[in-house]
């Protein structure tokens, strides 16, 4: 059990430090505040997939930087992939896109993205991960195994409440497209059917 809640903690740490990352720098970039991640909560639960997995397969190679680092990089990368399909798929939507950046595949992941996760991977390893585990196991010895199970209730929650609101929203967006497209289509032919009689009153005032 304790097991099980040490990653169940991880995961949210992380996952909350990714989004802290993102919403600052996006702010910062655009000058403005941006929230971000696809939830509700302050959380971008593929920061915590993804480090988990480099922690998870990168563990035995810790001592070799080079390494840390391409196969960290690799990982990071296909599960960018990966996430940016499923959502995609899912919800017909794109939370990021690297198409104007260089050596780019389908807008999803690029080269020099997936070299700053390495980078960044490799720092997370050697220097985060230490502390971040000192403040895992406060947690634990603190709200022992409740807290990883209410984090994991209030993430499904947030999941379900934004599945469904996607999805009605989705709904929404189709109905009022198809009457848009219906009235666009009633009007031009009416308008059609406007210049045929037009056509039609002129001919007989000239015979």
């Amino acid at each position: 059990m304790a097991k099980i809640s040490e990653v169940i903690l991880l995961f949210f740490i992380y996952s909350v430090i990714g989004w802290l990352w993102e919403t600052i720098y996006c702010s910062l970039k655009a000058k403005k505040f941006v929230y971000r991640g696809f939830l509700i909560g302050p959380y971008c639960p593929v920061y915590g997939f993804g480090v988990l997995l480099v922690l998870y397969f990168i563990e035995p190679y810790q001592n070799n930087l080079a390494f840390l680092y391409l196969y960290s990089s690799l990982l990071v990368t296909i599960l960018e992939y990966l996430t940016s399909y499923i959502l995609e798929k899912l919800f017909h939507a794109s939370w990021w896109d690297y198409t104007d950046v260089p050596l780019n595949i389908n807008g999803r992941v690029a080269l020099p993205i997936s070299l700053f996760w390495g980078f960044g991977c490799v720092l997370i390893i050697e220097v985060i991960q230490p502390k971040v585990l000192l403040f895992e196991h406060f947690l634990f010895q603190t709200f022992t195994f409740y807290l990883p199970i209410l984090l994991l209730l209030l993430l499904a929650a947030d999941l379900l409440k934004t599945v469904t609101e996607m999805k009605s929203f989705q709904k929404i967006s189709q109905e009022w497209t198809q009457l848009i497209e219906t009235t666009k289509n009633d009007l031009q032919k009416q308008a059609q059917e406007l210049s045929t009689k037009t056509a039609n009153l002129k001919t007989d005032a000239e015979t």
